[in-house]
């Protein structure tokens, strides 16, 4: 009998210490409806990237990102093929063109969150799951709806309890 409760209690003890580990959890909020339209735990090194239709070149213009160790999100490198107004002419980052597009990498920017308009004329894309899911966002959100993305720390219950959401799934993927 006396067996049984210290199991209870070494079980009772690696429970709460478990559900009290700090996951990052990665979020799409659209402002506009006030609601995560993505959450999910994810791991360091976790990649995504937003790509839009360059509204003057008519150009596809990528950004990608990836999340760090400690949970942020860092500016890893964009892809464009033309330069326009505001962008510098020169860069500290590894510059090279490749398949008629300037690639732009090692930036290593941390962002705190991503403001994204969704502007039905750029074309927006999201690419999810280390850019293996491209989502058109034209079918899911709503014209000039902005969308936030961000990570942040919390205990492993917190993320238990909100639970994951992806609005994406089955609708519109490539």
């Amino acid at each position: 009998m006396k067996s049984a409760s210290v199991y209870v209690v070494v079980f009772s003890l690696i429970a709460i210490v478990f559900l009290f580990f700090p996951v990052t959890v990665f979020e799409i909020r659209s402002m506009d409806r006030n609601d995560a339209i993505f959450r999910r735990k994810v791991d360091a090194g976790y990649s995504f990237a937003t790509l839009i239709r360059h509204s003057v070149h008519l150009t596809p213009v990528y950004e990608y990102y990836e999340i760090s160790r400690d949970g942020q999100i860092l500016l890893r490198g964009t892809r464009l093929q033309d330069l326009g107004w505001g962008v510098p002419s020169t860069f500290s980052e590894d510059v090279r063109f490749e398949d008629d597009f300037i690639v732009i990498e090692k930036m290593e920017r941390v962002i705190e969150s991503i403001p994204f308009r969704v502007s039905y004329i750029t074309c927006p894309r999201l690419l999810l799951d280390d850019c293996a899911r491209e989502i058109d966002l034209t079918l899911t959100v709503d014209e000039l709806d902005r969308l936030d993305f961000f990570t942040e720390r919390v205990a492993l219950w917190e993320f238990l309890l909100r639970g994951e959401v992806d609005v994406f799934l089955g609708k519109t993927e490539k």
